[in-house]
C-alpha cells in the first residue's frame, strides 16, 4: 500500500506537470494574449508537456520528495515544492543560455510557468496526502511501533496516537525502559526488554521505535540507537522540557506527531540511488584513468622499502561491520608487529619518503575506490576506523556509535576541514565534523567535499 501511495503521489504531480506547462504554452502560443507570436501546433504542446513529466520527476525525486506525507507539515510541503521548483528553473534557464545566448521565452510567460507549476504540484500533493490520511483512517497504510517506556508519556503518546489516526501508528506494545518505573501508568504487559527490540522488531514487521524515556538518559537512548538502526528502524524521541530549551525540536511538526527522529534518513531513495551510482562511476574513473600513475606509484614503493605494494588493515563500517581496508603503504613492512594499534605520529618514523608524499596528497587512499566497488564503503562519508582504537573510543566518547549508522567515505567533512588524527584528543573535533556531516548530508555537500578534495591532492594543503 506504501508503494501504491508513492505511485499515486507521483501520478498527481505528472497531471500538475502537465497541465502548467501545457495551459502556459496555450497562453503563449495558441490563445492570442501575446501579439507577434508565431503559433505552435497542438502536437508539439502536448510532446514537450510530456517531456517535461520527467524532467520534473527527476527534480522532486532528488530532494526526496516522493516519500508518504504523514511526517510533513504543510508548511514544509510547500518549501518540498518550492524549493526543486526554483533550482529546476535555474537549470532550464542555464540550459536555455548554452543552447542560444539570444534565445528568450520571455518575461511573463516565464513567471506564469513558474506560478502554475507552483500552484498545481503543491494543490497536488495536498490531494496525495489527504488521500493517504483516508488510507491510513482505514488502517490500509500503517507503521508498527514498539514504545519504550511505561510512564505516563507513553500513556499519553497513546492517547494522541489513537485520537489521531491519520498519522499511521500502529502501536504493537510497550517495552520495559531501561530503568525502572516507580509508578507505571501503562498497566497491561510489556513485550520484553531493550534486549528483545530487534527480535521483536522481526516478530511482529516494526518499522517505528517510539521513546518516552527522558532524554538526559543519554546512554540508555544512544544504546537503542545502533540495534535499531542496523534492523532499518526508524527511531523517534518525545521531547522533554530540557529538549524544548535547549532548542532541539525546531523541526517538529506542529500539526503532525509530537515526535523528533533521533537518526532522520536524510537522503531519499533517489538521492542514495544517485549516490551509489556516482560512487561506482567515479572510483570506476579513478582507477581506470589514474592507471599509469598509480602503476608509478607501486614501484616507488616497492624500490624504496621492502614489502607489499597495498597495506590491508581491519576497519569498521556501517552497522560494525568489519572489512578489510585497501592502501597504498606508506609505512614500513609490518610497522605495527610489536607494537600492536597505535596512533600515528605527525612526523612518524615508520613513514617512509614515498610514504610522506602520498600520504600529504591523499594517494595512498586511492585503493580504496576498490573497497567502493565491493559495497563496504562510499566516496563521501566518516572515515572508517580500526576495530580496537573504536573500543578505545567508545570509553571516551559514548555516542560514537552513532557515527556507524552511515557507510564509511575515502574522503569527508572532517578530512578536507582537519589534519589526521594523531592522538584521541584529536578525534572530539573530527567527531564533530562527522556528525555534522551526518546531520546535513545531501547530494550538494557531497559535491562540496569532492571539490575539497581535489583542492587538498593537488595543493596537499589541509592534510599532514
Amino acid at each position: 500500500m506504501k508503494k501504491l501511495s508513492i505511485f499515486l503521489g507521483m501520478f498527481f504531480d505528472a497531471v500538475a506537470i502537465f497541465l502548467s506547462l501545457y495551459l502556459s504554452a496555450l497562453l503563449k502560443f495558441r490563445w492570442g494574449i501575446f501579439p507577434g507570436v508565431s503559433p505552435v501546433s497542438s502536437q508539439i504542446i502536448i510532446y514537450g508537456s510530456l517531456v517535461s513529466i520527467i524532467y520534473w520527476w527527476i527534480t522532486f525525486a532528488l530532494t526526496g520528495a516522493y516519500r508518504l506525507h504523514w511526517d510533513r507539515s504543510w508548511a514544509d510541503e510547500i518549501k518540498m515544492v518550492f524549493k526543486p521548483v526554483v533550482a529546476g528553473f535555474v537549470i532550464l534557464s542555464l540550459f536555455a543560455f548554452l543552447i542560444s545566448p539570444q534565445a528568450s521565452i520571455g518575461r511573463w510567460i516565464f513567471f506564469v510557468y513558474f506560478a502554475l507549476i507552483n500552484l498545481l504540484v503543491f494543490s497536488a500533493r495536498c490531494f496525495s496526502r489527504l488521500l493517504e490520511r483516508r488510507f491510513a483512517k482505514k488502517k490500509l497504510l500503517k507503521r508498527n511501533a514498539l514504545v519504550v517506556g511505561l510512564g505516563r508519556s507513553a500513556r499519553d503518546l497513546e492517547n494522541y496516537l489513537a485520537v489521531n489516526p491519520s498519522l499511521g501508528y500502529n502501536i504493537i506494545g510497550f517495552i520495559n525502559p531501561p530503568h525502572p518505573v516507580t509508578d507505571p501508568a501503562i498497566t497491561r504487559k510489556s513485550l520484553g526488554e531493550v534486549d528483545d527490540i530487534v527480535t521483536l522488531a522481526e516478530q511482529h514487521d516494526i518499522t517505528d521505535l517510539l521513546v518516552t524515556i527522558a532524554s538526559n538518559f543519554h546512554n540508555d537512548i544512544l544504546g537503542l540507537l545502533l540495534p535499531a538502526v542496523q534492523s532499518g528502524i526508524k527511531t523517534k524521541l518525545v521531547p522533554d522540557l530540557f529538549d524544548v530549551v535547549a532548542g532541539h525540536v525546531h523541526n517538529t511538526q506542529i500539526l503532525g506527531q509530537p515526535l523528533m527522529e533521533l537518526l532522520p534518513d536524510r537522503l531519499s531513495f533517489w538521492e542514495k540511488l544517485v549516490k551509489t551510482v556516482g560512487d561506482y562511476i567515479i572510483s570506476l574513473v579513478v582507477l581506470i584513468l589514474g592507471l599509469p600513475l598509480w602503476i608509478v606509484v607501486s614501484l616507488a614503493i616497492v624500490i624504496e622499502s621492502k614489502g607489499s605494494v597495498f597495506y590491508r588493515q581491519k576497519r569498521t563500517g556501517e552497522g560494525g561491520r568489519v572489512y578489510k581496508i585497501f592502501k597504498f603503504r606508506s609505512m614500513v613492512a609490518d610497522a605495527e608487529k610489536s607494537t600492536g594499534a597505535v596512533w600515528a605520529g605527525k612526523d612518524d618514523t615508520r613513514v617512509t619518503k614515498i610514504g610522506k608524499i602520498i600520504r600529504k596528497t591523499r594517494i595512498d587512499e586511492v585503493p580504496q575506490f576498490l573497497n567502493v566497488l565491493f559495497g563496504d564503503m562510499a566516496v563521501v562519508g566518516p572515515r572508517p576506523e580500526r576495530p580496537e582504537i573504536i573500543q578505545e573510543l567508545k570509553t571516551t566518547y559514548p555516542f560514537y556509535d552513532k557515527r556507524l549508522t552511515v557507510k564509511p567515505g575515502i574522503t569527508g567533512w572532517a578530512q578536507v576541514n582537519l589534519e589526521y588524527d594523531t592522538n584521541i584528543e584529536d578525534v572530539s573535533k573530527k567527531l564533530t565534523h562527522d556528525f555534522q556531516y551526518i546531520e546535513n548530508q545531501s547530494l550538494f555537500l557531497d559535491l562540496e567535499i569532492l571539490a575539497r578534495t581535489v583542492l587538498v591532492v593537488l595543493t596537499a594543503k589541509g592534510a599532514h
